[in-house]
């Protein structure tokens, strides 16, 4: 096996293993989650509200979080992270089991996971580099990222036949349970040390303008950041409102809703496949350019009623929605210093997942008062509109 694979690392194997499963049970999560929010109000706002709740704290936190992975044991932060998402689903579980549920309980639920997934995003996205040697780094990324999207393809699948036989409760357990795994793997795995600054760690405030300054002053990883923000907003976005298409547009239910975010996975999966065998073609013109395409491929989403047409459409947003968000990952982990390498992670991820919050809260809303279909190709349109307008992504740029 090559020097640069990172599948000869057998740290990397054992958090391979223990992240794949745990993301398993994220993936049964997020549909029984979304599912289950339609199921109690049949309201897209609704949907856009849970959504939000996801995503948002790595918005409000995401660069508090990002200088305490800079400053923490990150070992010892994924275990307790990690073993805290386990506790708040089980719990979640047994409520839902009761019938204890209402909209207000879910929501609430669903932000304190959000939170708890905000802090462990730049603890994550930093492991994995002090898991691997430098030449295995792109190859660990993209391995990763096959396993994210493998889980986003069987895990909506686990989660349609769970739901459907067991119900949402089962759904959240399974979960709860899966994040045992990715804790197990931390504790046994060995990392590579990190490079300590010379001097005293600063002010928290401090630090985090220190990371917020290194994005200005760096003119490839802020402009990765900022396609990154526009797909996020204007194509994840959208795509929250799967659950509502799934049952309001083809009348498929929660199994329509998994083969939909199945076929999401299934075209992420190809695109790790390809992320991983080689970058070199991979530049931010690259990014650019899937973004404006997730646009268009979203705006063609709304304007369809068939459902088997609608599933080949997600299947080539999964393609290209994966590009933009890999392959800036990275473009991004290539390019940063090991010193700050946290709180840009944490920013990736604030914009990363926070653009999703806000545009599944703003698509929510919109969709109530004008339509889910007229929504999703607005949303769609300004996505590719948007992508071409910024500076950065041009040839000059990237030779900077």
């Amino acid at each position: 096996m090559s020097s640069s694979s990172a599948l000869g690392s057998r740290n990397f194997l054992i958090y391979l293993v223990g992240s794949t499963i745990s993301l398993h049970g994220l993936w049964i999560y997020r549909v029984a989650l979304g599912w289950f929010a339609w199921q109690l109000t049949a309201s897209e706002f609704w949907v856009g509200v849970v959504a939000f709740t996801q995503f948002a704290p790595a918005v409000f936190f995401g660069p508090l979080f990002g200088v305490l992975a800079d400053r923490v044991d990150r070992r010892k932060a994924s275990i307790v992270i990690n073993a805290s998402s386990s506790a708040n689903m089980l719990v979640l579980a047994t409520l839902a089991a009761l019938g204890q549920v209402n909209i207000g309980v879910l929501t609430a639920f669903s932000l304190v996971q959000g939170a708890l997934d905000g802090a462990h995003t730049p603890v994550r996205m930093t492991l994995v580099p002090n898991l691997v040697a430098r030449q295995q780094l792109e190859s660990a990324i993209a391995s990763t990222s096959i396993s994210f999207n493998v889980s986003r393809f069987v895990g909506p699948a686990i989660a349609g036949i769970v739901i459907a036989t067991l119900g949402v409760s089962a759904a959240f357990a399974l979960n709860g349970l899966s994040y045992l795994a990715i804790v197990t793997a931390v504790v046994f795995v060995e990392l590579r040390p990190r490079t300590r600054r010379g001097t005293k760690p600063s002010a928290v405030w401090s630090e985090l303008l220190d990371g917020v300054r290194y994005v200005r002053d760096h003119k490839m990883i802020r402009g990765l950041l900022i396609m990154i923000a526009v797909g996020s907003v204007f194509g994840r976005g959208a795509m929250e409102m799967l659950p509502a298409f799934a049952d309001a547009v083809f009348s498929r239910g929660s199994s329509g809703l998994a083969i939909l975010t199945s076929a999401v996975g299934v075209g992420a999966v190809a695109t790790g496949v390809v992320l991983a065998r080689t970058t070199l073609w991979l530049n931010i013109v690259v990014i650019r350019m899937s973004v404006v395409l997730a646009g268009l491929l979203i705006a063609a989403l709304g304007a369809n009623d068939a459902f088997w047409v609608a599933v080949s459409i997600v299947t080539m947003l999964g393609v290209i929605l994966s590009l933009g968000g890999v392959g800036s990952q990275i473009l991004m982990q290539s390019l940063v210093d090991e010193d700050v390498r946290g709180r840009v992670s944490s920013l990736w991820g604030m914009i990363a997942f926070g653009g999703v919050a806000f545009g599944g809260l703003a698509v929510g809303i919109a969709a109530s008062a004008f339509g889910l279909q007229l929504t999703v190709i607005v949303t769609g349109l300004l996505c590719s509109a948007a992508a071409l307008i910024p500076r950065y992504g041009t040839a000059q740029d990237i030779g900077e």
